[in-house]
């Protein structure tokens, strides 16, 4: 596979820049805006992007602010979620394309289901991976989910949030021992690695600080690997990364979506898929809820 993809610059009204891949759709297919998670950037898309492309859909797929080759701002509340928005609005039109329809992973889902209600005219419908996002307005309390799930289950479910938004080391920490933290994201057993090194109080944190290394699952081939190295083992790699957990624990987005009930229907009322893990069942619930919500 080719994994070279001809990457294109924007530069939006607030001065940062994007770095972008576009591909024209076929005259019957939309365009897809692919929106990536934490910690990614384009080149994880690959596979999405030629088999897409193959099929005749356009697409338009932006390293997020702070990742790959687009602006790490270092201030955080650069990456609130009402200017982030208005961020993909201005590339839309910077690339030339009214509508999409949205596909966000992860943080990429939090970002699209914001968009959808700051710009809902130029979303055709949206898909959610890997998490159902909150009512817009919904104050986050990092220490309360991870003592409820702690309760249920005997362990936190964001332990690495803690770590990754609180801990001041965290950001040079994470770059200094990039591949600890390749390994613990894309673990050959995730399921068993997530438990024991990510979701806990203090886990990610010893695993990455202490260089622990693990078994990289097969299907993000030895490519991927060294350029998502390449991308995050750097000095700043992960500088405009980690700003998006400390928007979510200092909550700086809710002012902004709080008032648009006066102004705005938050409700989603675009067709939408979501689609998260089947285990474990509780997470899963959880994530059809908060997204039913609205």
């Amino acid at each position: 596979m080719d994994f070279d993809l001809p990457r294109r610059e924007c530069t939006v009204s607030r001065g940062h820049t994007y770095s972008y891949v576009q591909m024209a759709s076929a005259e019957d297919k939309p365009t897809l805006l692919l929106l990536h998670g934490w910690p990614s950037h384009i080149d994880d898309r690959i596979y999405q992007i030629r088999h897409f492309q193959s099929k005749g859909y356009g697409l338009v797929v932006p390293d997020m602010l702070g990742y790959g080759g687009s602006s790490s701002p270092p201030e955080t509340s650069e990456y609130r979620l009402q200017p982030l928005s208005q961020d993909l609005a201005e590339l839309l039109d910077h690339v030339g394309v009214r509508q999409v329809v949205g596909v966000g992973h992860d943080w990429g889902a939090n970002v699209l289901s914001r968009f959808a209600i700051y710009h809902p005219d130029r979303l055709r419908a949206v898909a959610f991976l890997g998490i159902g996002p909150s009512r817009p307005g919904t104050a986050f309390d990092l220490d309360a989910v991870n003592a409820m799930t702690r309760d249920a289950t005997g362990t936190e479910m964001l332990g690495y949030v803690a770590y990754i938004a609180r801990d001041p080391a965290s950001q040079r920490m994470m770059e200094r021992h990039a591949r600890s933290v390749m390994d613990v994201l894309f673990a050959d057993d995730p399921g068993r690695t997530w438990t024991a090194n990510f979701h806990p109080l203090q886990g990610f944190k010893t695993f990455v600080e202490e260089g622990r290394r693990q078994k990289v699952g097969s299907r993000y081939p030895p490519e991927l690997r060294r350029r998502h190295l390449e991308t995050f083992g750097r000095e700043g790699g992960y500088l405009g990364a980690a700003q998006y957990y400390k928007v979510l624990d200092q909550n700086l987005s809710v002012r902004e979506e709080s008032e648009l009930d006066d102004n705005k229907d938050t409700t989603m009322a675009l067709p939408s898929l979501l689609i998260v893990p089947d285990e474990p069942a509780s997470s899963r619930q959880m994530h059809v809820q908060m997204l039913q919500a609205w």
